[in-house]
């Protein structure tokens, strides 16, 4: 059940087809950005670390929203968030950010001890001989089965750390270790975590097809080899964006229980907007904002009363948001009024 729902999501977008092409030409652009990136700062690395908060800006508005799905599995809500709020995707991208940083911390000192080991053993300076290369030799050891063991920790609570980060908006609760090991021990949150796992392992293996019948094509023509490499291309990008939507819908679906037993957990509003959600106090009040269907252009505020029309099905509806109703004059039978009082002056004064 949790598997088609999540398969289901990426298509089940206020705006299904604008979501996903926003989000795949995002991810396709960060993919080849970072690759520049490194072979930049492989070349001139000033200007490579120059421009590295340019190159991963896209990437940070892809985590952002990776969050606002998350949170959608939280609420148990099938359709997708639309590519709203660009600044809030970059601000809740980033953040997202900073809680896999904090989480990799340990990774990075298993790198650096062994990496370290690995250095002076390779430079092999005077004097390191005996017990000095018995104790880089344990160092190497320990830095490599310590990250390996803890790669493995850091891919099943990263996930949880960004549940709960979707669920409350606060930095503090996502790298609060309570909080997060609670909501990974619970049997839900392992359920989604293993589906979410799958989707990202076997969920690329879809596109070998098309791999083989593109270098098959190119055995004969060269265009035909370029055309099928395009197509390739366009497929996995478009693939790996709903497989991670899916698999961030899964994780946050698995992590509601965990997450709704603690009272002072609510989904974030501007997550998930127009989702009947509790508030956290740590996040400031917005102005009112259009839906969102208003702002992906799939529905237009009228000019006159503040409607909005919907258009989509090919019937008009009309629904009020808060502005008032022009007032009338009251007739003759509910006012004593006299017959030849003027109401248009009444009205400018």
């Amino acid at each position: 059940m949790m598997l088609s729902e999540a398969l289901r999501v990426p298509y089940r977008a206020v705006d299904a087809t604008g979501t996903l092409l926003v989000g795949a030409v995002l991810t396709g652009l960060t993919v080849v950005a970072a690759a520049g990136w490194f072979a930049l700062v492989a070349v001139e690395p000033l200007i490579g670390a120059a421009v590295t908060p340019i190159i991963f800006l896209l990437s940070l508005v892809v985590r952002g929203y990776l969050v606002r799905v998350v949170a959608a599995g939280i609420s148990d809500r099938s359709d997708a968030p639309s590519f709203v709020r660009w600044g809030s995707l970059l601000r809740t991208g980033t953040q997202s950010t900073f809680v896999s940083a904090i989480y990799a911390l340990p990774a990075a000192v298993c790198v650096g001890l062994a990496g370290g080991a690995a250095a002076a053993t390779i430079i092999d300076p005077a004097g390191f001989e005996g017990i000095p290369q018995v104790l880089a030799a344990v160092a190497m050891l320990i830095g490599g089965f310590g990250l390996l063991i803890y790669g493995l920790v850091y891919l099943y609570l990263r996930p949880a750390a960004r549940a709960v980060l979707a669920a409350t908006g606060s930095l503090r609760a996502a790298v609060t270790p309570r909080r997060v090991v609670s909501v990974s021990m619970a049997d839900s949150y392992l359920a989604g975590w293993l589906l979410a796992m799958g989707l990202l392992t076997v969920g690329p293996l879809l596109v070998t097809p098309l791999v083989v019948v593109s270098v098959l094509a190119g055995l004969y023509d060269i265009a035909l080899a370029a055309i099928g490499g395009l197509l390739t291309l366009l497929v996995t990008v478009v693939l790996l964006f709903s497989l991670r939507m899916s698999a961030a819908w899964a994780t946050g679906r698995g992590a509601a229980d965990a997450l709704r037993s603690d009272d002072g957990i609510g989904i974030v509003a501007d997550a998930l907007p127009n989702a009947p959600t509790v508030v956290d106090t740590e996040i400031p009040d917005r102005p009112a904002e259009a839906p969102p269907a208003v702002q992906v252009g799939r529905e237009v505020v009228a000019a006159t009363g503040g409607v909005v029309q919907h258009t989509d099905g090919g019937a008009d509806q009309s629904i009020e948001f808060g502005v008032p109703e022009p007032s009338t004059p009251p007739t003759a039978a509910g006012n004593d009024a006299p017959e030849d009082f003027d109401w248009d002056v009444a009205e400018r004064e």
